[in-house]
């Protein structure tokens, strides 16, 4: 019963690896996949893949504004957001959140917040997990999330990688979950692989983000849903459990954060 908690759907190459997206979800289904939930970055991916996969059962959906897409926001796109977001199809808000990996002027950052606001606020109003996106910027993350009650409809820091224990046990005392991708296959990155074992099972969640992060053995090309099987494998090698105890965690952890019917 696996489960790709983060993935974009509507970026994948299809024309490399698969005749289409009809291709992909059958191989899912055949090697046991329960659920992919598929997160938009902007509101025009979206839609267009909205209409293409919301009635397949083995799909969910998010709908967000990742901070890459915040520079050229205006009023409208605030009122499109939340109409997406109020549909009943539409399991989660995001991906949003603040990316400090390029350095921004005062303008750029403030539309990041400001957006980052805006999408935790309709967590809460419409009681819909927020998915997390923060890079090289936890002080920001943690002091924006701390403005609101985010117990009361869920959160996930996605991909995470920040090293230190005492950042991770910030965002377990406030009740968020930890989605670890392919980036802790990495042959190098011992200090994220030392963070996995820190990670209690009933706050772990596992994603591939692809057509990002390939995990190893395929790193440098490109991902899809299929390949978080190593990623699984990795993190039972790391906390010295039974692969499929990682599985049947990474399943219970989704079905309990969003909550759908």
């Amino acid at each position: 019963m696996l489960i790709d908690t983060h993935c974009h759907l509507d970026l994948l190459n299809y024309k490399k690896k698969f005749k289409n997206i009809e291709e992909l979800l059958y191989l899912c289904k055949k090697n046991k996949f329960l659920y992919l939930l598929t997160v938009s970055i902007n509101l025009k991916n979206f839609f267009n893949i909205f209409s293409r996969v919301s009635y397949i059962d083995i799909i969910k959906l998010s709908c967000g504004i990742h901070p890459y897409y915040t520079k050229n926001i205006n009023k409208n796109d605030f009122l499109d957001l939340e109409k997406f977001i109020s549909y009943n199809k539409i399991i989660a808000v995001g991906e949003t959140g603040l990316d400090y990996e390029i350095k921004l002027n005062k303008e750029d950052k403030k539309k990041q917040i400001d957006m980052f606001f805006y999408h935790l606020y309709l967590s809460l109003k419409y009681k819909k997990p927020c998915i997390i996106h923060s890079r090289n910027c936890y002080k920001d993350t943690l002091n924006i999330i701390k403005k609101f009650d985010i117990s009361s409809c869920g959160a996930v820091i996605h991909c995470y990688s920040y090293y230190n224990k005492k950042i991770l046990s910030y965002f377990l005392d406030l009740g968020l979950y930890i989605s670890f991708s392919g980036l802790i296959t990495f042959k190098n990155n011992f200090l994220l692989q030392s963070i996995v074992k820190y990670i209690p099972l009933n706050r772990l969640l596992v994603e591939t983000d692809s057509p990002y992060l390939s995990p190893v053995p395929y790193r440098g090309v490109n991902n899809n849903p299929l390949k978080i099987i190593f990623i699984f494998k990795k993190i039972a090698e790391l906390k010295k459990i039974s692969f499929y105890k990682v599985i049947q965690y990474n399943m219970k952890n989704f079905i309990n954060l969003f909550k759908f019917k």
